[in-house]
């Protein structure tokens, strides 16, 4: 798939309406989902929003979402991340990477792969793009933003999907490559103890849905592409069950730990979605029913299936957020009743048409 610079159409609007974030959802190879959300509206020249924010899968679909680059996330999601160099158990018994981060984002400096930064850079404009990532020290969550070259983005992608275990002790970022971070305490700087250099995880274990993230940064409209279905809580009694086995001997594994403060820091999440302060609007936009795909080891074809259902929720929202306002129902003056008949043939008429744009 080419990359294409942002086209003209796309409407980077400065005007006095609420302030419009978009965050994205990481979940793997599910990342899927959300690249056929954001194709749909490539496809529609819609961007609106004012701030992005990205964890892991996430992350990168927003990159290329912004780079225009429409079917490039499902074409390395389909390709490179089934690919047998990816995703190999085998690679830990020898003490290398069960996920091949440094192949796969290498590949996306070849000709035929190539992630347009540049692109992505101008269209982001004075907008802001965060990326999170957990510190390994501290197990914070930063939410960093690209603010120098293509190599120091990819760099921050990368360390937005290094899953602990799978990615060894995660990716090592410079001060070069964290001083523009912001943790969750919002000090503007980093600690001045801070090293100059630390390793950074996958940006889910500590902000996994960040939306109070964007409400605090000003947001009071949020749209969010979630990668799991309605009614996941990010619950699994058996991991704390083991983890209360596996402690008790006196070893407790780093990885427990950050799956159970995975899980915390969703609950969280989940509870301010639930009950938001009355000056923001939160928006979800869902599969509908249980997506097919896994985090890893996906089969092509529920990858396909995915995707398409990604592209139908894209459309259905642009649906129902660009849609005109119904004109108002026909009056009786003398009885002050409204033709009911009327409205109900009209809306018929609206749906009848947008259902066969969708099945178009």
């Amino acid at each position: 798939m080419n990359s294409s610079a942002a086209p003209t159409s796309f409407p980077l609007y400065a005007t006095k309406r609420p302030k419009l974030a978009l965050i994205a959802e990481g979940g793997g190879q599910r990342g899927i989902f959300t690249a056929g959300v954001l194709d749909a509206w490539l496809e529609a020249g819609y961007d609106p929003f004012d701030m992005f924010i990205g964890t892991s899968a996430g992350s990168q679909n927003l990159t290329s979402f912004l780079a225009r680059q429409k079917g490039y996330a499902k074409r390395l999601i389909r390709g490179l991340s089934r690919h047998k160099r990816f995703f190999q158990l085998g690679r830990g018994l020898m003490g290398k990477h069960i996920v091949d981060l440094d192949w796969y984002f290498e590949k996306t400096k070849e000709a035929n792969r190539i992630l347009d930064f540049k692109a992505a850079k101008e269209s982001l404009g004075e907008r802001e793009l965060l990326i999170t990532a957990t510190n390994s020290r501290d197990r914070k969550p930063y939410f960093l933003s690209p603010k120098g070259s293509g190599n120091q983005w990819r760099e921050l992608l990368k360390a937005s999907s290094a899953l602990p275990f799978l990615y060894k002790q995660g990716v090592k970022l410079t001060t070069e490559y964290n001083a523009v971070s912001v943790s969750e305490n919002k000090a503007n700087t980093l600690p001045q103890a801070q090293p100059e250099s630390d390793y950074y995880l996958d940006g889910g274990l500590g902000a996994p849905l960040p939306v109070r993230e964007a409400y605090e940064r000003g947001a009071r409209k949020i749209v969010v592409i979630r990668t799991g279905d309605v009614n996941f809580q990010a619950q699994s009694a058996w991991l704390h069950k083991l983890k209360s086995l596996v402690c008790a001997t006196g070893h407790c594994p780093k990885t427990i730990n950050y799956l159970v403060q995975h899980e915390q820091a969703y609950q969280q999440e989940l509870a301010f979605i639930a009950n938001p302060p009355a000056d923001v609007e939160i928006i979800q936009i869902f599969a509908g029913t249980k997506l097919h795909s896994k985090l890893l080891g996906s089969a092509d074809s529920d990858l396909r299936h995915d995707y398409k259902v990604g592209v139908m929720a894209g459309r259905l929202y642009l649906m129902q957020q660009l849609a005109p306002k119904p004109a108002p129902l026909n009056v009786d003056k003398r009885n002050n009743i409204p033709d009911v008949a009327s409205a109900l043939h009209s809306a018929s008429a609206i749906a009848q048409n947008e259902q066969h744009k969708l099945s178009a």
